[in-house]
């Protein structure tokens, strides 16, 4: 009785830690992620880290630096997932991989903006053995979010 009492709370103390390490996801499943984090409520600029590659988030956190420090609008001066400044996703949206490498592929998301089709990509990159993670987003237009961040400021 005293073993297993012990093993039960080993579990039992053990439990948050496994709980901590999330398993890695396939790309699409990141992908779906990333966006349901970046939309609505919410931050384009501050997603999960688990969710996004180093410099992509250093990136995005750079953004949300100049906007505090500018007190308004840095280098992204619209909403990638719409490829502009107004609209709204009107339908549901539908994710395909397509993988180049090991390490390397993009998710590809279908869905509409105020009735007209969208295609946007959003590249991922997988470092070694661990999880795949957003490495940009490209605007139906083909415009690359980290390009854009890279830019001066205006």
């Amino acid at each position: 009785m005293r073993k297993t009492g012990m093993w039960v709370i080993a579990g039992l103390l053990l439990a948050p830690i496994v709980q901590a390490a999330p398993a890695c996801q396939e790309p699409a499943d990141v992908a779906r992620a990333f966006f349901e984090a970046s939309t609505g409520k919410g931050d384009l600029l501050q997603p999960p880290p688990a969710l996004v590659s180093a410099a992509f988030g250093k990136a995005l956190r750079g953004e949300r630096a100049c906007q505090v420090r500018e007190e308004g609008i840095c280098t992204i001066d619209s909403d990638p997932w719409l490829d502009g400044q107004d609209g709204d996703i009107d339908s549901a949206v539908r994710y395909q991989w397509k993988q180049a490498s090991a390490t390397a592929g993009q998710v590809e998301m279908y869905y509409t903006v105020w009735g007209e089709a969208r295609l946007t990509r959003v590249p991922m990159v997988r470092q070694g053995q661990g999880c795949w993670q957003v490495d940009d987003i490209l605007t139906h237009r083909g415009r690359s979010v980290r390009k854009i961040l890279a830019q001066p400021v205006p």
